[in-house]
């Protein structure tokens, strides 16, 4: 029989030209390593789509029932916008006072300083916080307070049976709980910016012209020569309006599908900061390149 074999592995090598091994077995109580598979039809790739389309439905529903009368969800959406205002108010502040010492005043003041032009500190501080850093930081500051805690909100809600009890009554959950929720973080993001961007250019015009060497009348003429209204509009306005409607969506979304148990809000949390900081940042690039291609005059610096 061994010469039999024998013959039969000779036979086979000669047709295929390669020589198979025979499997190796895992030694006994070793649990063999499991080789990650990547499949159109995995369960969890399908979750992540399903839950993508979801999102898409629910963000149009909102919409349709917002501007719908009669605007039930008024008093509420105040609520929400206030208690925004309060949880990231003082994060924002000082993240941005942080920053901004640190990298507008001290490292790229030096940099201008070396290049002879300090002077225009201020025209440019007020376009890289008007265009990407004013955005990005009260993205991550709102989307991490606010978005987690309607996230959290819901999700306690539906552990508890909350939402059922609302099916029973016959009490729609997206005009009660995710619309108001949608339209506080579509108006409080664009607001945190501007206030963000105010907090900015104030602690810039304390700090700046006394650390840098030049006179506050200076610094005035070379922040009005850079603010354009197309900054004001586009930029500041619009990118971080569609940017609160998206951070409410997705919390309002991940709350509403939470898994059961303290386990399944949690994770419900930490996958809405995940999305919305991921979007945030992506959609800010996207933004501000086209905002750049169409209107090529805006990356002119005046003064």
């Amino acid at each position: 029989m061994g010469a039999i074999a024998g013959v039969c592995r000779a036979a086979s090598v000669a047709a295929v030209g390669v020589e198979t091994q025979p499997p190796v077995r895992a030694a006994k109580g070793v649990v063999p390593p499991r080789v990650p598979t990547w499949k159109l039809t995995d369960a969890t790739l399908y979750e992540r789509l399903q839950s993508a389309g979801d999102m898409g439905a629910l963000a149009v529903k909102s919409v349709r029932l917002a501007v719908k009368p009669p605007f039930r969800w008024y008093r509420d959406a105040v609520v929400e916008v206030s208690s925004a205002f309060r949880r990231c108010v003082l994060p924002l502040i000082v993240s941005h006072s942080v920053y901004l010492i640190g990298y507008g005043i001290i490292l790229f003041g030096a940099i201008l300083a070396n290049l002879g032009v300090v002077e225009r500190e201020s025209g440019a501080i007020f376009l890289i916080w008007a265009r990407e850093i004013a955005t990005w930081i009260t993205g991550m500051v709102f989307a991490g307070i606010v978005g987690s805690a309607i996230t959290a909100d819901i999700g306690a809600r539906k552990i508890r049976e909350e939402l059922d009890a609302l099916d029973v009554l016959g009490v729609r959950k997206v005009d009660t709980l995710v619309v108001p929720r949608v339209v506080a973080t579509t108006v409080a993001m664009p607001l945190l910016v501007i206030l963000s961007l105010a907090v900015v250019i104030l602690i810039n015009f304390i700090l700046a012209p006394t650390t840098l060497g030049f006179s506050n009348g200076v610094w005035a003429h070379n922040l009005k020569a850079n603010i354009l209204p197309l900054d004001l509009i586009f930029p500041t306005l619009i990118k971080n309006t569609i940017l609160g409607f998206f951070v409410g969506v997705v919390a309002c979304h991940k709350g509403l599908t939470c898994k059961a148990g303290a386990e399944g809000v949690g994770r419900a949390v930490n996958q809405t900061v995940v999305i919305t900081f991921f979007g945030i940042w992506l959609f800010n690039s996207v933004f501000n390149l086209g905002y750049l291609t169409l209107f090529p005059d805006t990356g002119q610096f005046r003064g």
